[in-house]
């Protein structure tokens, strides 16, 4: 009689009671990869104006879809086509977190909160071609972007460990308060930027106002959220490399390296393509490490 019940239960066995499958693992994190890899391109468009280069959508011109053979437009539909691919795969994790729902609840709940991010900067990011938006609908967008990336890399956690709880160890409240200090900074950034200065980007505190930045006391304040972000996200990596030392902690310490000499050289001499580029998507690296090394901790 045990013989016979062999087979029955060998059926799921590649998937035990209370986790989830491996492919269902691999779907969030390639869906949260393409959201990370969407702000650090949209931060690059951002720094080298490239939006302005592929002036129609969703098509890059008027009657025609692709751009030409430029590095700007090229970037900015590179830019376009992997955020629409976001959706798809927002999508496919809700449909997967639904199916698997009784083994953790926050399956559903993260990749829904990662699909409305999602669509939010979506539509904001089509609306800024085809009409313009203000200040405050920029820094939704990219607070939208920001809460997407971060629900869909705690989503592929959950995936990992289904039922864990969340434990706030020192260095996870240490990491939690630099994730929320520096999108908090990253949002007001947008508010007192000028159109033409790279306060409105991914980036730290250059303490150097740009065309069109103000008022001067909002611009200030922006700054030392800003920096106040920047020590705790050093105060993490301290923590960190103290405790451990693995090659996410090594690759964070050297990204804010990378971010605060980029910034410095911006800072004194002024900013090209080459050093925006480099400022922001260290900038957008920097805080993805800084989650996803708080949710690991977590665990």
């Amino acid at each position: 009689m045990t013989q016979a019940q062999t087979p029955a239960a060998s059926d799921d066995s590649e998937t035990p009671a209370g986790s989830v499958p491996r492919w269902m693992q691999v779907l969030f994190a390639v869906t949260a990869c393409l959201i990370t890899v969407t702000l650090a391109l949209g931060s690059v468009v951002c720094a080298t104006d490239a939006s302005a280069s592929c002036p129609n959508w969703p098509g890059c011109y008027v009657g025609q879809l692709t751009p030409r053979a430029h590095t700007q437009p090229v970037v900015e539909f590179v830019h376009r086509v992997i955020s629409s691919s976001i959706g798809l795969f927002a999508v496919a994790s809700v449909i997967a977190g639904v199916v698997f729902r009784r083994r953790d609840r926050k399956l559903v709940v993260l990749p829904v909160v990662a699909l409305l991010g999602a669509l939010v900067s979506g539509v904001f990011g089509m609306m800024t071609i085809k009409w313009g938006i203000n200040s405050f609908e920029a820094a939704v967008d990219l607070l939208a972007a920001l809460v997407s990336m971060g629900a869909m890399w705690r989503a592929w956690f959950v995936a990992r460990h289904p039922g864990a709880r969340w434990n706030w160890r020192r260095e996870v409240r240490l990491g939690a308060a630099a994730c929320i200090v520096l999108v908090v900074g990253h949002f007001c950034a947008v508010l007192v930027a000028g159109s033409s200065s790279l306060t409105r980007c991914m980036g730290w505190a250059l303490f150097v106002r740009g065309a069109g930045d103000g008022p001067l006391a909002a611009w200030v304040a922006q700054q030392i959220v800003m920096a106040i972000g920047e020590l705790l996200a050093i105060a993490v990596v301290v923590v960190r490399l103290r405790r451990r030392r693995n090659l996410w902690d090594l690759l964070l310490a050297a990204l804010i390296v990378v971010v605060l000499v980029t910034g410095a050289i911006i800072a004194a001499a002024g900013a090209n393509d080459g050093l925006a580029v480099v400022h922001a998507v260290g900038t957008v690296l920097v805080l993805n490490l800084l989650m996803t090394g708080t949710i690991r901790d977590s665990i």
